[in-house]
């Protein structure tokens, strides 16, 4: 699962970072390597497997005014976090999103974009060049418009695609995301290709998430293991294809796997949510902080106390023997005070 997405489901935790960013551990550092931001959770789209449970009408009551959001900015460019993204929902919804995305590249900040592409215009595509922006990331679920209108409701295949043209046109480095479906899992090649095709220089996909809106649907959505299997072989083929042209990332960890992997290996990331909560991680239901009314040095301490919290190695021993825990995910606790 992606630190931060456009309301869709990833593999890893952060399997969009790069791989620098990985290297260190919150103790080493003094503020996050990495912000991934979920600037609101209102969203063009309903897609099927969203972890973020986002879609028109979604945004939440207290989501953060703009006062707020560039005091955050703020005090993130004076901790010189190096990289961000901006995801949601989609970012692109957002009212402050230019201004906000101004500010972050002027500060010498890295940015990305995670969407999925049904703004991009030719316009868009130019100004994002504009801001030097390090990548735009579009979710490509689906090598044609029957899987991809499928599992991206409202959304529109040929929308997705036409944004891909633009930011290549534009010269905006491009990466695309895959989520895999029962129903589109075979198309796993072809969207590789497709994205290679395409421009992109970053392939990133994984497992499906049994969490979010994806619970309601998993009988549609989960792909069966002999499924999967054919998928990461087809993966490492194409990794070997494209080596030196394009990146391919994924990731054969379950939810479980990375999680368990997490609480050894805490990444040194913030994922704060559209009211200026930071969660430990997204696939946890576990709240360290809030910058709406705590400054960032005593939430980054918290950050760093709540993965050592008893209650979520227990959470995910639990998840263990029962994966319908998943469903609580948006029950938020507090840990790390």
């Amino acid at each position: 699962m992606a630190a931060g997405t456009d309301g869709r489901s990833e593999p890893s935790a952060d399997s969009c970072l790069p791989a620098e960013e990985t290297l260190l551990g919150a103790a080493d550092l003094e503020a996050p390597l990495y912000v991934a931001w979920q600037i609101t959770n209102e969203c063009n789209l309903a897609c099927l497997h969203c972890i973020e449970e986002s879609g028109p009408g979604k945004a939440f009551k207290d989501e953060l005014s703009k006062e707020e959001t560039f005091r955050i900015l703020e005090q993130l460019v004076k901790a010189e976090v190096p990289y961000l993204s901006f995801s949601g929902g989609e970012p692109m919804v957002h009212p402050h999103f230019w201004e906000m995305a101004e500010f972050v590249t002027a500060s010498g900040a890295q940015l990305k974009i995670e969407t999925n592409g049904h703004f991009i215009t030719a316009e868009s595509a130019a100004r994002l060049k504009s801001l030097d922006v390090k990548a735009v990331q579009v979710s490509i679920d689906g090598a044609t418009a029957a899987t991809f209108d499928k599992m991206r409701v409202r959304g529109r295949f040929a929308r997705a695609l036409e944004a891909l043209r633009h930011l290549r046109q534009a010269g905006v480095p491009i990466e695309v995301n895959y989520v895999p479906a029962r129903f589109s899992i075979h198309e796993a090649g072809a969207v590789v290709d497709l994205a290679y095709a395409q421009g992109a220089y970053s392939f990133y996909t994984g497992k499906i998430m049994y969490t979010g809106t994806a619970v309601k649907a998993w009988s549609l959505l989960a792909p069966t293991g002999e499924q999967y299997a054919r998928f990461f072989e087809t993966l490492r083929a194409k990794t070997q294809e494209y080596e030196g042209r394009m990146r391919v990332y994924f990731h054969e960890m379950g939810l479980l796997e990375e999680l368990r992997y997490r609480l050894v290996n805490p990444a040194a990331l913030f994922i704060i949510l559209p009211n200026g909560k930071v969660k430990l991680i997204n696939a946890l239901p576990f709240i360290c902080g809030d910058l709406r009314r705590q400054p960032l040095a005593q939430v980054w301490k918290s950050f760093q106390r709540g993965w050592k919290d008893p209650r979520v190695a227990q959470f995910v021993d639990d998840l263990g023997r029962d994966p319908d825990i998943t469903k609580t995910l948006h029950d938020w606790v507090e840990v790390g005070a």
